[in-house]
């Protein structure tokens, strides 16, 4: 097998194998997508595993299926709690940071993380299947219901995939970003970009202290942040998030709720929003060009909202 892997060299795709854990399922991979998650990894240095961790193929029998990154162990007290995405083994069992991942022609993968795809969905995009599962489980932490006012910061992949499954759940979205093609891409999914405040919840998306505190100015008094970006330096927060009694609740990957996997659900939000598809992706590779497909993910010049690799 070939995959792509940060050297000392750089982004480089090399061969590589793998003795699968017992029960472990192949998928050949059809898509898989580069994170900013994966730029800030390659950024670390030379990596031992295979980069990616938002991709989709086909089992040997030809199921298609979506594969949730993270190997709950299904024995910690969180887990057991119902609270996998709390799994207190989840970052050293992760597809794409301590597991080979899926930007490779193939990977072999736990069975429970081989999720089926709905007949409407294409193994071709539903690498978009897992920034859909954090922006829902993230939606879901907020506590987003049917009829809340929601705004979303950043306009991102997970920003945008937020504003699919907001609506959704219900809500009504407005979207903040700072690039006009940005906020464009919000507004053919639906979302209104004209801001206005006090609203129930607050989704950063963008992971910075200057999102954050725009957060805080425009949440309702009582309302709610939700992290869905990610920090990567650390934050402050002003005496504003004091006052406002504001419920700051931040998110990780996914799990279950109310008893349905959210990873799952995903897949059936994905179904039911084809235009997810052409205006998230903007820029696609094959396997061969990795190391050109990370320079334009990490390029703001080229302004990529999604880049994917399909082996």
């Amino acid at each position: 097998m070939r995959g792509v892997k940060m050297t000392a060299e750089g982004i480089r795709l090399v061969g590589a194998t793998r003795d699968p854990a017992p029960g472990d399922v192949r998928v050949t991979v059809v898509s898989s997508g580069i994170c900013g998650s994966d730029l800030h990894l390659a950024a670390m240095g030379p990596s031992w595993t295979i980069l990616g961790h938002e991709f989709s193929g086909r089992l040997d029998d030809g199921t298609p299926v979506a594969v949730l990154p993270v190997v709950h162990c299904g024995t910690c007290d969180r887990c057991q709690a119902g609270e996998d995405a709390q799994c207190r083994a989840a970052l050293g069992a992760m597809y794409g940071v301590s597991l080979d991942g899926g930007l490779a022609d193939e990977a072999w993968v736990h069975p429970a993380c081989a999720v089926p795809l709905p007949a409407g969905v294409s193994p071709g995009n539903a690498n978009l299947v897992e920034p859909l599962g954090v922006a829902l489980h993230g939606l879901h932490r907020a506590g987003v219901v049917d009829g809340m006012r929601v705004l979303v910061l950043g306009a991102g992949p997970v920003g945008l995939c937020t504003v699919v499954a907001a609506r959704h759940l219900g809500a009504a979205v407005d979207v903040e970003a700072h690039r006009p093609t940005r906020l464009a891409a919000a507004e053919r999914l639906g979302a209104n970009v004209t801001s206005g405040t006090d609203y129930d919840v607050v989704l950063d998306a963008a992971g910075t202290q200057s999102s954050l505190d725009r957060a805080t100015e425009l949440v309702r008094p009582g309302g709610t942040v939700g992290v869905l970006g990610t920090f990567w330096d650390p934050v402050s927060l002003g005496l504003a998030f004091q006052m406002k009694e504001v419920t700051l609740v931040p998110s990780f990957t996914y799990g279950h709720h109310h008893g349905v996997g959210e990873f799952a659900e995903a897949t059936r939000i994905l179904d039911g929003a084809p235009e997810l598809v052409d205006t998230l992706v903007t820029h696609r590779f094959g396997l061969d060009d990795a190391a050109e497909a990370f320079r334009v993910a990490g390029d703001r010049a080229e302004d990529p909202i999604k880049v994917v690799i399909l082996p």
